[in-house]
């Protein structure tokens, strides 16, 4: 708006000044030109009459007429110069030019005494009333300057013609003395020359600035027989002779030829100023018409923008209020809203998350999209908020199921060791579950797991220490060992491997079927093979528990049924041991776990104390030794099952 108004304002001050300078045409016009061309012709008609009564001899007191004509004039123009109100460097020359009139004046005065005292020749007159003309010229081409480009061509065009007619009333002054005295007078010959040579060359150029048109018409008047004639009287004149010699002509002659030639000179120039003010009058047109369209137009354009820019304004205030008040809004609900998802995990309570979330009608501009990144935030911290009571919820299971099973394995080792036979053997096998199952935590958490730094043991010694500490191990079958020895630092996980394998599979089979478990020599490593007659998964699923195997991710705590899967898959990644669960038989899973070799070093077959292959023996049958055994040395534990 307000690049716009000031357009519409510089627009207008432009037009404005063009006015302004058409208006000081006018001015300029009527209070300089003209009164200054009125007193130019006063003293051109008193320099005529001083010159021809000095010649005749005539009374001063016959020049009392054309003086108080000249006064009048002159006080005219200082009346009407007064009034001129021209702007810029120009107008302030012509008031300077306008102030130095009073020395001119002055002049006039002191050539009028030498006239009265008739101690002044015709030349000298001449050439003074010239000086006085010339300097009123000069305020003349002054005040033009200040006028419109256009009006100050034509005015100046004027005052050099006006120039050029001085030229011609010098030379009628002075030829009216030297008929009426019937000779030339001293000097009055060589300024004749003079000015007759001024006049040829400054006619004909004087109206080569006007307009086509009217350079036709000056030309053609320059060839008129009326300024033929003048120009022979002027040849007959030069060729008279010098001061002294008579005349070849009467003042009456002269004033015959003189007089057709003069008017006709000034009735072309006399069109002069109107035509400038013609010129001004269409150039004011032009402007006025300018200024309406422009102005209006702008005006209709400032309003129409002032319109648009208030209810866009308003439509953006608006808006944004109401972006304003659902932020603010949504600053003091959302910790409220956060909070109840949090406790309705535990509470049961039911949170419409659809129903708090904003709705903002804004359109579909920048603003409507700040408003739908607001809606974004919400529902992201909404679900956020969601997941993480989610999460925390689903953890709360985990523990609770896996202290649920070991509130489980208590209860059964406290009756174990309150019942008969085998009853530390029974303890210590529930101890052990329980132990693997706070090793799940460990696992979950991704800590390091204890090490209880007995020293390396064999595979078969680990496979059937595992298999005597999962329920149901009297279901477990070993078959063939591989002589192979696990060290140290692995023997822990991949014992919390295959029991967790072992486990599963006596679970998910039914009960009274066997779940046989062997371990063979492979070429890069050992491969054991847990074998199950359960229920069997589909291929889909199959698929999945395989990914899951192969390429371990985040703990779901929603999927705490699948715990055991999860740490089998945590452990194999981390030792590089592959497992992988395919169909068995018509019923069942076989999971095959790949050791590679620097987990199970081969034993040589001479190597003492190594296991001995045992094919189809029960855990039930060993589970007795090797919990009497401990967890020795692998060779005198292999020495005590043995």
């Amino acid at each position: 708006m307000v690049a716009l108004i000031g357009l519409w304002t510089l627009d207008l001050s432009v037009s404005v000044a063009d006015a302004a300078a058409l208006r000081d045409s006018f001015h300029t016009r009527d209070n300089l030109s003209l009164p200054v061309d009125r007193m130019v012709t006063a003293l051109q008609a008193e320099r005529s009459a001083s010159v021809e009564t000095l010649a005749a001899g005539r009374d001063i007191a016959a020049l009392s007429d054309e003086r108080l004509a000249t006064d009048v004039k002159i006080t005219e123009f200082r009346k009407l110069s007064q009034l001129y109100r021209g702007s810029g460097i120009s107008a302030d020359i012509a008031r300077s030019r306008i102030a130095d009139m009073s020395t001119a004046f002055d002049a006039l005065a002191q050539l009028r005494m030498r006239v009265n005292a008739a101690d002044i020749s015709g030349s000298e007159v001449v050439s003074g009333y010239a000086g006085v003309i010339g300097y009123a010229f000069t305020v003349s081409t002054a005040a033009a300057t200040s006028s419109s480009p256009l009006v100050e061509r034509v005015i100046r065009t004027g005052v050099g013609l006006r120039r050029a007619g001085e030229l011609l009333h010098q030379e009628d002054a002075l030829l009216t003395g030297v008929t009426t005295a019937a000779r030339f007078g001293p000097g009055e010959s060589r300024q004749l020359i003079e000015v007759v040579g001024a006049l040829r060359f400054q006619i004909p150029t004087a109206g080569s600035t006007l307009p086509a048109p009217d350079q036709a018409a000056y030309k053609e008047m320059l060839r008129s027989p009326e300024f033929s004639a003048l120009r022979a009287v002027e040849d007959q004149l030069l060729r008279a002779g010098t001061s002294g010699d008579p005349v070849p002509t009467t003042a009456a002659v002269w004033k015959t030829t003189f007089t057709p030639a003069i008017r006709q000179f000034y009735g072309f120039l006399s069109s002069g100023y109107d035509k400038a003010v013609a010129f001004a009058t269409a150039e004011r047109d032009r402007i006025i018409v300018r200024f309406v369209i422009s102005g209006v137009l702008g005006l209709i354009a400032i309003v129409t923008s002032l319109l648009l820019s208030i209810h866009i304004g308003g439509s953006v205030v608006r808006r944004l209020t109401v972006l304003r008040t659902a932020a603010t809004d949504l600053a003091q609900r959302l910790p409220g809203t956060v909070r109840r998802l949090r406790t309705g995990e535990q509470t049961g309570e039911q949170v419409d998350v659809d129903g708090t979330t904003l709705r903002l009608a804004l359109g579909d501009d920048e603003i409507a999209d700040v408003g739908s990144a607001l809606t974004e935030v919400q529902r992201s911290a909404i679900d956020a908020a969601a997941g993480e009571a989610a999460l925390r919820y689903d953890l709360n299971r985990v523990l609770v199921n896996i202290a649920r099973r070991n509130q489980t394995l208590i209860d059964r080792q406290l009756e174990a060791l309150n019942s008969g036979d085998r009853s530390t053997a029974r303890a210590g096998q529930l101890a052990a579950q329980m132990r693997r199952h706070a090793d799940h935590l460990v696992i979950l958490a991704g800590s390091a797991r204890s090490r209880r730094g007995l020293g390396p043991e064999t595979l078969a010694g680990i496979i059937t220490r595992v298999a005597g500490e999962v329920e149901h191990a009297e279901r477990i079958e070993i078959g063939a060992m591989a002589d192979a020895e696990v060290p140290e630092p692995a023997v822990t996980d991949i014992g919390h491997l295959l029991a967790e394998l072992l486990e599963n599979g006596t679970t998910f089979s039914p009960p009274g079927t066997p779940v046989r478990v062997s371990a063979r020599p492979a070429p890069d490593g050992i491969v054991v093979e847990i074998e199950d007659h359960g229920l069997g998964m589909s291929a889909s699923a199959l698929e999945e528990t395989n990914r899951r195997l192969t390429q371990p991710q985040d703990f779901d705590p929603g999927t705490s049924n699948r715990l055991g899967l999860f740490v089998v898959g945590r452990l194999a990644a981390e030792r590089g041991i592959g497992v992988v669960l395919r169909p068995s038989g018509d019923r069942g899973i076989t999971a095959t776990v790949q050791i590679p070799a620097e987990l199970a070093a081969p034993l040589s077959p001479a190597a003492p104390g190594s296991s001995p292959n045992r094919a189809g023996v029960t855990v039930s049958a060993l589970v007795g030794t090797v919990t009497s055994a401990g967890r020795g040395t692998p060779r005198h534990a292999a020495e005590k099952r043995a």
